[in-house]
């Protein structure tokens, strides 16, 4: 059984009229180096993840968490690399972003509150909603360095790299505790380099700034 790993899409980021893009050959370019990797990863998922690897052996299955676990930190780090592809030039404003702006630029941001109050936000749910719109004023112009990115996926390689021998591993062996200790290790080491590089870091930051909104359910939209 496969197994379908699930990360927030960023829906609101694409085809707007407010987006700022790079130039395509740069991120094409950017997304090149990040072939490999894709290519890497996909040689696991055709086993059915690491975590699709235990299931397989009785010996493994009760720790199948942690390698779902390392399947999911796998994704992120191509997903946040790519997401710095994406946003070369700067971050382009998503949906409730524009909304906010334009709702503050027209009524005033006391009666745009106000407005909202009405419509049935929570006074936290606005508090977030200014905030992240804030951050998208702020950003949508913020430059990345090509180069400097490439570094970022050069550097995230040999993670993947162990990931690979590590389900080539798994699949081919017998039992060995080493398994479990080196799939422990890498995911730690992953989150080390989260916190190490810059750009994955900053990506991660960024990333975590989205809210989880939809504008349409209470402001009418379709």
């Amino acid at each position: 059984m496969k197994l379908g790993f699930l990360f927030f899409t960023m829906i609101f980021f694409y085809g707007s009229p407010d987006s700022v893009f790079a130039g395509k050959e740069e991120i094409s370019e950017c997304h090149t180096h990040i072939k490999p990797l894709h290519m890497k990863r996909d040689l696991v998922a055709q086993l059915d993840g690491i975590w699709g690897l235990f299931e397989k052996k009785s010996e493994l299955q009760v720790n199948s968490v942690i390698a779902i676990n390392l399947d999911k930190k796998i994704n992120a780090v191509i997903f946040h690399l790519e997401y710095l592809c994406d946003t070369l030039s700067g971050i382009p404003m998503a949906e409730v972003a524009r909304y906010v702006r334009d709702g503050i630029e027209k009524k005033g941001k006391e009666s745009f509150r106000k407005e909202l109050i009405l419509l049935g936000k929570s006074v936290d749910e606005i508090d977030v909603w200014f905030k992240f719109t804030r951050f998208s004023i702020k950003n949508k112009d913020r430059p990345l360095e090509l180069k400097l990115i490439i570094e970022s996926i050069k550097n995230s390689m040999s993670y993947v790299d162990s990931y690979v021998a590590l389900a080539k591993k798994i699949d081919g062996d017998e039992f060995d505790n080493s398994i479990i200790k080196g799939v422990i290790k890498l995911a730690e080491e992953i989150d080390g380099f989260f916190k190490s590089d810059k750009f994955l870091n900053q990506a991660l930051t960024e990333n975590s700034s989205i809210p989880y909104v939809d504008i349409n359910e209470s402001s009418g939209g379709s």
